[in-house]
């Protein structure tokens, strides 16, 4: 009985201590994504950054000696601008126009990384690396005219169930933040970088291969358990 009585002392012991480093919150804030894109050079395009946006929900868990698990589920959407720019005289007049087209991908994402906390009981700083996988949910081109003013031309669906694309993002993560403590909340500011592993797209006869990137800004706060 004695032997019983200790092993369930033990047992709700841990896992009070577990619980007692979990962290569990919400975090928002925007993400600042492009396309990597290589291949048949004088097929591809110059593009530029897309600012998007990423929300999502966070798990740590925070062990012995400041190092500990971080992961979480999250919303992102990504994409890049590619602009097209005509120069032209009409009477002696210069005038420009140009065509904007944006792919917006909108991706459900897992992180997992291992991460290392430092610091006191008024503020702490952390740091992670590690990998992600997302999956895209849905995609669609924004398109974008300008002669003299700005137009929208219209915003076209992406069919993400053909041959051209490749759903699934796999690639790596590194991450760095500051914690503010105040009694069991965490106020949270954050930075990573993610870079895509796999390509993108799938086209079997063009050489272009598309791996996506992105710098992401979050603020947040997390319960402590």
């Amino acid at each position: 009985m004695k032997k019983t009585f200790v092993f369930i002392f033990s047992f709700l012991s841990s896992i009070t201590f577990i619980y007692s480093q979990l962290q569990i919150g919400g975090e928002i804030g925007p993400s600042i994504s492009n396309m990597g894109i290589q291949g048949d050079g004088d097929l591809i395009p110059s593009t530029h950054v897309y600012t998007g946006i990423k929300a999502g929900i966070n798990v740590k868990y925070n062990g012995n000696a400041g190092l500990g698990i971080e992961s979480g589920a999250y919303y992102r959407t990504s994409g890049f601008k590619v602009r097209v720019e005509e120069d032209f005289k009409i009477y002696g007049l210069d005038f420009g126009a140009s065509v904007t087209a944006i792919p917006v991908f909108k991706f459900v994402e897992v992180p997992l990384m291992a991460n290392y906390s430092i610091g006191n009981d008024r503020i702490k700083a952390s740091f992670g690396a590690g990998a992600y996988a997302a999956y895209a949910l849905d995609g669609d081109i924004k398109t974008r005219g300008r002669f003299l003013i700005d137009f929208n031309l219209g915003t076209y669906d992406l069919n993400m169930n053909n041959d051209l694309f490749n759903r699934w993002d796999v690639g790596l993560m590194a991450k760095a933040g500051l914690d503010i403590p105040m009694d069991k909340m965490n106020i949270h500011f954050n930075t990573s970088y993610q870079h895509g592993l796999t390509d993108l797209s799938d086209e079997p006869i063009l050489d272009i291969r598309t791996k996506p990137y992105a710098l992401n800004f979050g603020v947040g706060l997390s319960y402590k358990f």
